[in-house]
C-alpha cells in the first residue's frame, strides 16, 4: 500500500506544471511525514521525506525558469489624464504562491545537484538516517558548488595560463603530465580524488568527441 501512494506520488509531481501544484504535494508530504514519526511508521517516514525533498527540488526547478516580476508599470495615460498601470500577468512574486525567498533559495539549491548526485544523495540519507532531510540534501549539495574563493582561484589560474601561453609555453601540457605522473605513482584514490579523476575524464571524452566532429 505504502508503495502504491509513493509511485502515486510520484507521477503527480512530473505531471505538475505550477510551482503552486508542486507546493502543495511538498506541504501533504511534509505532514504526512509528521504523522508518521508519531506513529514511529518508518516505511511511511521513508517515502514522505522522499516525496518531500523530491517535490522541493521540483519547485526549486520551477522557480529558476520563472520571469522576474517587474511588479506595476505605468503605460501612458488614460482619458482623463491618469496614468493607465499595467501588470505582467506571467510574472509572479514568490508571495503570490506562497514560497518564502529562504525556501526558494533552498529548493533551487536542491534543483542545482545533477540527478546522478540527488539520487546517490537520497539513497545515503535513506541509509544512514532512515529519512530524508532538506538539512542533508542541502550540505550534500553544497559539497559540489565551487565556493567564491574556488572559482577567483580557477580565473587567476586561467589567466596565468593565457599569458604562459603568449609566451610559447603550455602549462596545461605541464598540468598533463604532472597529473600523468601523480596517476602512475599512487596505489589507491580517496573520494576526493575518484571524483575529480572522474571529472577530467569526462572532460577528455568530449574534447575528443567535439575533435570527431570537427574531422
Amino acid at each position: 500500500m505504502q508503495l502504491v501512494r509513493y509511485e502515486q506520488a510520484r507521477v503527480a509531481l512530473s505531471e505538475c506544471h505550477r510551482v503552486d501544484e508542486v507546493k502543495d504535494i511538498r506541504d501533504k508530504a511534509e505532514a504526512m511525514a509528521a504523522y508518521a514519526r508519531q506513529a514511529k511508521d518508518q516505511e511511511l517516514i521513508l517515502w514522505a521525506t522522499e516525496i518531500k525533498v523530491r517535490a522541493e527540488r521540483r519547485a526549486g526547478e520551477m522557480l529558476s525558469q520563472m520571469p522576474k516580476a517587474q511588479g506595476e508599470r505605468f503605460n501612458g495615460r488614460d482619458i482623463d489624464g491618469s496614468f493607465r498601470r499595467s501588470h505582467d500577468e506571467t510574472a509572479k512574486t514568490l508571495a503570490d504562491i506562497g514560497v518564502t525567498k529562504v525556501q526558494s533559495s533552498r529548493w533551487q539549491s536542491l534543483a542545482s545537484m545533477s540527478d546522478e548526485h540527488f539520487e546517490t544523495a537520497v539513497a545515503t540519507a535513506k541509509d544512514t538516517a532512515g529519512q530524508v532531510t532538506t538539512a542533508f540534501m542541502l550540505r550534500e549539495a553544497e559539497k559540489h558548488r565551487p565556493s567564491k574563493r574556488m572559482t577567483e582561484v580557477a580565473k587567476k589560474r586561467l589567466q596565468d595560463m593565457d599569458s604562459a601561453k603568449e609566451r610559447g609555453v603550455s602549462m596545461l601540457a605541464s598540468y598533463a603530465r604532472l597529473t600523468l605522473t601523480a596517476l602512475r605513482a599512487q596505489k589507491e584514490f580517496s573520494e576526493v580524488e575518484h571524483s575529480a579523476l572522474k571529472e577530467l575524464f569526462e572532460g577528455l571524452q568530449k574534447v575528443s568527441f567535439l575533435e570527431g566532429e570537427q574531422a
